[in-house]
């Protein structure tokens, strides 16, 4: 298993996905399984942050629509750490990503750290997180 998934914060409104060094393609769709499963254990809106800065995946279009079929009604933004290379692809694969899985792709932000990502969540969507956490 390549990757670790788990709530961010108290009040689960945060998924945190992050691939770990030896993650493979297959991990892209046990995320988007396991992200889906536990999205649907609350009613509330669930926003995802996706670390992907120690892998480099590319997409194809069948990995694309895969990802429209596991997006619960709850689902809200995902943010996308990238490293600083990877963000010309990124934006390329969210206008395919918005033709193909609409739902999968659509309110997708890109941030080069964590802590950039949880403070995305915090001012645009006034998610809470405790003091002091933002790395």
């Amino acid at each position: 298993m390549g990757y670790t998934i788990q709530w961010d914060n108290a009040e689960k409104t945060v998924v945190l996905q992050q691939y770990t060094g030896n993650a493979i393609k297959d991990d892209l769709y046990h995320l988007a399984e396991e992200s889906s499963l536990m999205l649907k254990s609350v009613t509330h809106t669930v926003h995802i942050i996706v670390d992907e800065r120690t892998i480099k995946l590319t997409l194809s279009s069948t990995d694309i629509k895969y990802l429209e079929k596991f997006v619960p009604p709850n689902q809200g933004a995902v943010i996308v750490v990238i490293g600083k290379n990877g963000a010309a692809y990124k934006k390329l694969i969210q206008n395919i990503g918005k033709a193909l899985a609409p739902k999968a792709f659509k309110q997708t932000f890109f941030t080069g750290t964590l802590e950039e990502a949880r403070e995305l969540l915090q001012v645009q969507f006034e998610v809470a997180y405790p003091q002091g956490v933002s790395s």
